[in-house]
């Protein structure tokens, strides 16, 4: 790309940003020290780096990127060493038919353009090195320049390259390893991930592809598409820093790790699986930095509903489950319930596969059943260490179910989670189980069913009015003013942004307890519930599109089949 000569200043003090005499005095100053005039009146705060790279963007005529919203593709970035990257202040961002953008935050350093076209290049070659060539002419990317601000760029690097240390700037030597195409792929998809709010990620190879898919707020989205002749090293590095096996590919494989990313620290269970094309990643992200939500935060949509649970977990004694499909949050509900009612009069202990978050001044065990120690022998174990409230991850079968029950019947507060669709079918569960219904009534006192909705985008949101009967369940006739989210770059154009919890809650009361005692059916229980002012997670859901938080589609989606 020619560029013309360019009159920066003059630029500037026409756009009305700096003053002539400004501009005089950085030109002297940048004779002075040997750097550009942009430079220097960034340094002096004349100008911010954003401004100066919107100014070129203008002189220049080329884009102008803002890299906190960029999609970056980590193939991409694979092409440039991030020893170069880091020392030219640019990044790869993405691909088009024949060409490569580059986003750099000084586009007139022509020797930094010469530099990384050369490496642009020469990976191009790299991918055809593999085998003949048949006489075929390799096609060579054109490489498109853009301009971003300095330190968003800055920022960018150190979440698609690995580490931010003095080593990782060495050079070639201190490079190594970590700077190889594989780990970049692997740290960029971390990166991208993170950046993108995902909890799972999934490294799924094709016949001639390979398919990245996050699931952000709930629902897999597909993000990238790297070159197939990469997952082989992906699944390897995964496999190394998971403590798997790597020369093992027949069976499937569970591992884990830490990392940090961006400053925040993560634990990460990874998977292998074994599929037609090769083995399947999926990894998880686990936070540790992230802050356990209080209860209030949690999105229970009343305050009686809230007050009522409040009251139930403040109580001495008694079983409380929380109900709901894997994935749901019923762990992170416990989780901040414990961390509400914890004192240092009170001795809690849990029993967990596996511990999710550490929770301090509260006594955490790790199921291990290698060693045998399951969920079962682990409580016996609890019960002799003088607890005043027991958390079990969850009730997977009778002796569990009973051993619980029975320690809330002798003076503990005992919180569990069971796989059931509602509240209501915790009981017909536990009764399937074989806990008999005398046990159940004596001991348990609520039942929390749940699940995550999607929360309408902020940034995008805008109001419709909508007329459905199906709002008469919450006494609302008539049109009804909701809120949508039209899509935008925030949120990945699903006009949804984050999610929270969606809550009913099940108070066993005397008249509940009379159906229990005659194993009533499941809709009869249901039916008194609601004479008793239960609200159902569709009702609760309805509220929540009342109140802007959601919408109707959004609602019907995560209580279908629990009307």
């Amino acid at each position: 790309m020619a560029i013309k000569k360019l009159f920066l200043g003059d630029m500037l003090i026409a756009e009305g940003l700096i003053t002539p005499e400004q501009r005089d005095d950085a030109l002297a100053d940048q004779k002075r020290v040997g750097k550009r005039l942009g430079e220097v009146l960034v340094s002096r705060g004349l100008v911010t780096d954003e401004t100066l790279a919107r100014a070129l963007s203008k002189q220049l005529g080329i884009p102008y990127i803002d890299m906190d919203t960029a999609r970056v593709d980590p193939a991409v970035v694979n092409m440039v060493p991030q020893r170069v990257a880091r020392r030219h202040k640019v990044l790869p961002i993405e691909k088009y038919d024949g060409g490569v953008l580059i986003a750099m935050a000084d586009p007139l350093d022509v020797f930094a353009m010469d530099e990384v076209k050369r490496h642009v290049r020469s990976h191009q070659l790299s991918l055809v090195s593999g085998g003949p060539s048949g006489g075929r002419t390799v096609e060579m990317p054109t490489v498109e320049i853009s301009v971003a601000p300095e330190s968003q760029l800055l920022r960018a690097l150190s979440k698609y390259y690995a580490g931010d240390t003095e080593e990782a700037l060495a050079g070639e030597e201190a490079a190594g390893a970590e700077d190889t195409p594989v780990v970049r792929l692997v740290n960029t998809v971390m990166a991208r991930a993170v950046d993108d709010r995902a909890s799972d990620i999934h490294i799924e190879p094709d016949a001639n592809s390979l398919r990245v898919r996050f699931r952000i707020d709930g629902l897999l989205q597909e993000v990238l598409s790297p070159p197939a002749n990469l997952h082989p090293g992906f699944v390897s590095r995964v496999k190394i820093l998971s403590g798997m096996d790597i020369a093992e590919k027949r069976v499937p494989q569970d591992g884990r790790f830490d990392t940090t990313v961006g400053g925040r620290q993560f634990d990460v269970r990874a998977s292998t699986l074994p599929t037609m094309y090769g083995e399947k990643i999926m990894l998880r992200l686990l936070e540790k930095t992230a802050g356990l939500p209080q209860i209030t935060e949690l999105g229970f949509n009343r305050e009686d509903t809230l007050s009522a649970y409040e009251g139930l977990i403040k109580r001495p004694h008694g079983f409380i489950l929380a109900t709901g499909p894997t994935g749901c949050g019923k762990t992170t509900t416990m989780y901040s319930s414990l961390r509400y009612i914890n004192t240092v009069e009170r001795n809690v202990i849990t029993v967990e596969d596996p511990i999710e978050y550490d929770l301090r001044g509260i006594n955490q065990v790790q199921v291990n059943r290698r060693a045998g120690l399951g969920f079962t022998n682990a409580l016996r174990s609890i019960l002799r260490q003088d607890p005043d409230v027991i958390m079990i991850g969850e009730i997977r079968d009778l002796d569990t179910a009973s051993i619980a029950m029975h320690a809330a019947l002798t003076g503990h507060l005992v919180l569990s989670t069971l796989h059931t669709n509602d509240a209501v079918g915790a009981i017909a569960r536990l009764l399937d189980m074989g806990v008999e219904p005398f046990i159940i009534t004596s001991s348990l006192i609520g039942v929390v069913g749940q699940r995550l909705i999607r929360k309408i985008c902020p940034h995008c949101a805008e109001k419709h009015t909508v007329s459905e009967a199906i709002f008469d369940e919450i006494g609302i006739t008539g049109p009804v003013e909701c809120h949508y989210g039209k899509g935008c770059a925030k949120c990945r154009h699903t006009g949804y942004f984050g999610r929270e919890g969606l809550f009913e809650l099940l108070v066993v009361s005397e008249s509940i307890k009379r159906l229990i005692i005659r194993k009533a059916p499941e809709g009869e229980i249901k039916e008194q519930a609601l004479k008793n002012g239960f609200r159902t997670l569709r009702q609760e859901g309805l509220l929540k599109v009342t109140e802007g938080i959601t919408t109707l589609e959004e609602v019907m989606r995560v209580t279908t089949g629990v009307e």
